[in-house]
C-alpha cells in the first residue's frame, strides 16, 4: 500500500492519537496510557477498545457478524467507544468510521498486561491494533506491553514512557515521516523507574510460551441434546498456578502415546472439548534480542514493518519457465549451494 506523504510540522502542531488495546475498555493499562498522553498537553486522544478481553486474537477481523460501537467515558480521552470487535476491528472502525474526519499520526495500542516478546508478536492483538493503523494510513504504530500478568500491576511508569516516546518522535525533525508505516513494539520491565537501565533497540527473538492443551468436560444441552464447552466468566483467565481462574475441571492428557487417536473410543460419536493454557516458556536470551534486553532491565524497542517482510533473492539465478517449482526455488534461494535465507534461529 502506498501511503500519502504528509509534511511533518513537528512540535508546532498538535497530534491526534488513536488508542486501542486487546485487554478491553476497562483495562488498567489503557486508562493509564490515555491519562499520560493527555497530560502532555499536546496530544488529542481518541479511544476505541474491545468491550471484553481480546488477547491473542492476532490480526483477525470481523467479516461474518456485525460489530458494535458504544460511546463511553475514558478520563483524558476526547472521545471514546467500546466495541464488540477485535483489536484490528477497533483500529479500522476508529479510522474509517468513528473518527474518519481526523488524521491520526500515531496509533498507540496497550498498555498490554504481559509481554509481547519474540514469537508472541505473531499472536498479539496489541501489536495487531497498532499494525492495522500503520499499514492502512501510514501512521506510526506504537504497541506497548508491561512485563507483568498481575491484575494489580502498576502501569504508571510504562504509561509515562509511552507518552515520552510519542512526544519525542513528534518533536524530532523528520522522525515521524521516517517511521510512518512502521510499528514500534515496546516492552517495559515491571520495575520502578530507578531500576530501569535504559532503552535498547532490539530484534524480536524466538522466545515463546509453549501451549499446554488440557481436556475439559462438556455440558449437555437438554433441549437439543448437544454437548457444549464449559463457559467462562473470567475471559479464560489463569491463576499463577496455571489452573483456570473460573474453576473449570481439567482432564489430564497423557504425555506419551498416540494421543486421543490411540484411544479405543477415539472414533465413537461425541465431541471432545479442550482449552489451551500456558505451558513452559522457551527463552531466547541472545544479545541484541528483545528478551535479553528485558532480562537485563532495559526497555526493549523493536521496529517492525507493518506489511510482510520479503526475502531478497538473485533473479539472475532463476531458470527458465519450464523448470519445476523445486528447481526454481532452489536456484533462487540457494545460489551456489549457499542458503540465501537466514532465520532468527
Amino acid at each position: 500500500m502506498v501511503h500519502e506523504q504528509i509534511r511533518d510540522a513537528g512540535a508546532a502542531r498538535r497530534a491526534n492519537v488513536l488508542v486501542v488495546n486487546d485487554d478491553g475498555i476497562a483495562a488498567a493499562g489503557l486508562a493509564k496510557v490515555v491519562e499520560a498522553l493527555d497530560r502532555t498537553g499536546r496530544l488529542d486522544v481518541y479511544v476505541v477498545a474491545p468491550d471484553k478481553e481480546m488477547s491473542a486474537t492476532s490480526h483477525s477481523i470481523s467479516i461474518h457478524n456485525a460489530v458494535s460501537a458504544t460511546p463511553c467515558v475514558v478520563p483524558g480521552a476526547t472521545r471514546a467507544f467500546s466495541s464488540s470487535g477485535t483489536p484490528a476491528d477497533c483500529t479500522m472502525l476508529g479510522l474509517s468510521v468513528l473518527y474518519r474526519s481526523k488524521r491520526f499520526d500515531y496509533i498507540v495500542s496497550g498498555i498490554n498486561r504481559g509481554d509481547n516478546l519474540g514469537l508472541h508478536v505473531v499472536y498479539s492483538g496489541t501489536v495487531a491494533g497498532a499494525r492495522e493503523g500503520a499499514m492502512r494510513t501510514g501512521a506510526v504504530g506504537v504497541a506497548v506491553s508491561l512485563d507483568s500478568y498481575s491484575r494489580t500491576a502498576d502501569y504508571s511508569e510504562a504509561a509515562r514512557l509511552t507518552a515520552e516516546l510519542v512526544t519525542s518522535i513528534h518533536d524530532a525533525p523528520g522522525l515521524t515521516e521516517t517511521l510512518r508505516g512502521c510499528v514500534l513494539n515496546v516492552n517495559v520491565p515491571n520495575l520502578p523507574r530507578e531500576r530501569i537501565e535504559g532503552v535498547k533497540l532490539t530484534t524480536p527473538g524466538l522466545s515463546c510460551t509453549q501451549s499446554e492443551w488440557v481436556r475439559v468436560p462438556g455440558t449437555r444441552d437438554a433441549e437439543d441434546d448437544e454437548t457444549r464447552g464449559p463457559d467462562s466468566d473470567s475471559d479464560g483467565d489463569w491463576r499463577h498456578d496455571g489452573a483456570f481462574a473460573d474453576g473449570v475441571e481439567e482432564i489430564p492428557i497423557p504425555d506419551a502415546g498416540e494421543g486421543l487417536a490411540g484411544e479405543d473410543d477415539a472414533w465413537e460419536s461425541g465431541t471432545r472439548w479442550f482449552r489451551n493454557k500456558p505451558g513452559p516458556a522457551r527463552e531466547d536470551n541472545r544479545e541484541g534480542f528483545d528478551k535479553r534486553a528485558m532480562r537485563d532491565g532495559f526497555v526493549s524497542v523493536s521496529v517492525l514493518a507493518s506489511g510482510y517482510a520479503t526475502v531478497a533473492f538473485d533473479r539472475t539465478k532463476i531458470p527458465n519457465e519450464s523448470a519445476g517449482l523445486g528447481e526454481t526455488l532452489a536456484r533462487a534461494l540457494v545460489p551456489d549451494g549457499v542458503p540465501a535465507i537466514r532465520s532468527a534461529a
